[in-house]
């Protein structure tokens, strides 16, 4: 029990590091979407992997290269190919939440990928390197919480919707544009895409050195897993600058002191959160929860975004239907991570 509280405590606590970033975010200043993401994502996925690899999983007296070499190139290669596919799952998310709205979209999308991402990283497991961990799976308890999990999910959807119609003047406009089957089709498509965190993080399992510290062994898989993200994230910018003329903003001087320190402080952010994922893990490690450990990091997530949306009052004139649909939906997903300790974790 006290080991799962921790999980869950770690990873909180990066999910809150990361939902801070939701006001810096919006003091960007004339920088696109794509050249933010660009500039990011090189703090994000290039230097801060890299020295927290080289400097805390590398022990004295290795080279950085010798990390890697008793390691099956298969391993190397599905955990880079998984981080190339999770770099661009949010061209599949912000389709989805432009057929379904933004709330209901990424409310779907969130519940798909935390589906996807406990049962594909079960079957990888299963078949890949079930010798290795035969304890891993998919558990009652997991099964039980991820339903009511997916239940809250549901219902923040229906809320975030329910908000986004009151406060628009544009209902014509979103109707318009409005498609279940194609919303449904990229948020099954971005689930896949985004569970793919969670498989990295089981076929990256035993990616270090046995003298590295407990706490730093999952950086050189979170590395290799960062590569892949890097190159992904860096080509679906490049291709955006193109077609949409962007590339002048790199040389707008006036901008670049305030808008790298963004980078900076929400790159920091970003990636603590994926550690504090990966540290998180260990606490659950040799118990069938393991894998479930992700689901708890998307509830994490979803709710300190919330949090965050509350005390920036963007729910305040709301409906009172709408805030009690709110209410439920985060009472479920905070039902669905303690529910474990009822079934003995």
């Amino acid at each position: 029990m006290e080991a799962y509280l921790t999980a869950i405590g770690i990873i909180l606590l990066g999910a809150l590091l990361q939902s801070s970033t939701y006001v810096p975010v919006s003091m960007v200043r004339e920088w696109s979407w794509e050249t933010f993401s660009f500039v990011r994502g090189i703090v994000i996925y290039a230097i801060l992997p890299l020295l927290a690899a080289s400097k805390l999983a590398l022990p004295q007296g290795y080279l950085f290269y010798e990390m890697f070499d008793e390691v099956p190139a298969f391993q190397l290669a599905t955990t880079i190919v998984a981080g190339v596919i999770w770099g661009a799952a949010d061209l599949a998310y912000e389709r989805s939440m432009f057929y379904l709205g933004a709330a209901r979209g990424k409310a779907v999308s969130t519940a798909f990928t935390g589906l996807f991402g406990i049962v594909l990283a079960a079957l990888v497991m299963h078949f890949f390197f079930y010798h290795a961990h035969p304890e891993w799976g998919i558990s009652v308890s997991a099964v039980v919480c991820m339903a009511v999990g997916l239940a809250g999910f549901w219902l923040i959807g229906v809320a975030g919707d329910r908000k986004d119609r009151e406060i628009s003047s544009e209902q014509d406009a979103d109707r318009r544009q409005f498609n279940v089957k194609n919303g449904i089709t990229f948020a099954l498509l971005g689930g896949v895409m985004g569970a793919c965190l969670n498989i990295a993080m089981v076929t990256g399992e035993g990616i270090f050195m046995p003298e590295t510290i407990v706490a730093y062994r999952w950086l050189p898989a979170l590395f290799l897993f960062c590569c892949g993200a890097f190159a992904s994230n860096t080509v679906i910018c490049i291709v955006q600058n193109v077609r949409n003329n962007t590339f002048a903003e790199y040389s707008m001087g006036g901008v670049w002191k305030m808008n790298l320190l963004i980078c900076i402080f929400t790159g920091f952010a970003e990636f603590a959160a994926l550690y504090g994922f990966c540290v998180g893990r260990t606490f659950m490690k040799h118990t069938p929860m393991m894998i479930f450990a992700f689901f708890i990091f998307l509830v994490c997530q979803t709710l300190c975004s919330h949090l965050w949306e509350i005390i920036v009052n963007e729910w305040h004139g709301m409906s009172r239907k709408t805030v009690q649909i709110l209410t439920y939906g985060v009472l479920l997903l905070l039902v669905s991570i303690f529910l474990p300790l009822l079934f003995g974790v």
